[in-house]
């Protein structure tokens, strides 16, 4: 395997510059701290560990020791043993007799995607139960502290399939679920709605009909009532004599007060 990042580009203060990314160069603002000291993950592999650590038994949860996790470009470099790459085509970690440390770009500490951690009984408990949460061993057999996170996100490892044969079942997002969504909609649901209804349901607005009806039934005909409405009020008035009876001059004005009242009549059933 070839190096992603030459020597040269390693020996600078930035070799993210001139290899945007590669392993090593993930902006700050994409990584989680996972509650251990200052160490950051991809915020995925975050989320993995995070729910992991909090489910681990008290004497297993203090005895942890985290000593790496995200592990940036320029660090990748300067733990490179390039003398010994260069002279045998091997791989191995600067400072060492042999221990493999992958090529500078090609680490999943770079991405955010793998740990280092100890003691022997953390690693066991990883082993027997860190599946499920995403974290499997074995992407390095001779390396018993080192585990890589196979759950969801970016840059997952090509080779998880064949070391990481559990399934993942604990949902370690902190994000939102679809069942959550869900659940707030059941707020607004067609049931409320409808329970809302009757307020203005069609019974309601036949109630009320009669209303209206019998208000429209107490109007008078101002011109069908008119003959009895003109006998009362002038009864009322004057004393009109029987047929024959003699008749005094009030009574003769009465009758012409009759006659141009009807006249009246007449006109009104004209215009209405």
């Amino acid at each position: 395997m070839g190096l992603k990042v030459s020597r040269q580009a390693c020996n600078t203060s930035d070799p993210c510059s001139t290899n945007p990314g590669v392993s090593g160069c993930i902006n700050d603002s994409n990584l989680k701290s996972v509650g251990v000291g200052s160490h950051k993950l991809q915020k995925d592999a975050a989320d993995g560990f995070i729910k992991m650590y909090a489910d681990m038994p008290a004497d297993i949860k203090s005895s942890v020791k985290l000593s790496d996790s995200y592990r940036p470009l320029k660090v990748q470099c300067n733990i490179f043993d390039f003398d010994h790459y260069e002279s045998t085509g091997k791989r191995r970690k600067k400072g060492t007799s042999g221990t493999p440390v992958a090529t500078p770009g090609g680490s999943n500490h770079g991405w955010g995607r793998a740990i280092d951690i100890s003691p022997s009984n953390v690693q066991k408990w990883i082993k027997d139960n860190g599946t499920k949460y995403g974290w499997c061993w074995g992407e390095v057999k001779s390396e018993s502290w080192h585990f890589t996170f196979c759950g969801p996100g970016p840059n997952r490892d090509k080779n998880c399939d064949s070391f990481c044969t559990g399934k993942m079942t604990v949902n370690t997002s902190t994000k939102s679920s679809s069942s959550d969504v869900t659940d707030k909609k059941s707020d607004t649901t067609s049931s409320d709605v409808t329970d809302k209804k009757p307020d203005t349901t069609s019974s309601d607005v036949t109630d009320k009909k009669p209303d209206t009806e019998i208000k429209t039934n107490d109007k008078t005909d101002p011109v069908n009532d008119f003959d009895s409405l003109i006998k009362d009020f002038v009864s009322s008035k004057f004393n009109i004599p029987k047929k024959d009876e003699p008749k005094d001059k009030e009574e003769v004005v009465a009758e012409g007060l009759i006659q141009e009242i009807y006249r009246i009549k007449d006109i009104m059933k004209k215009i209405l």
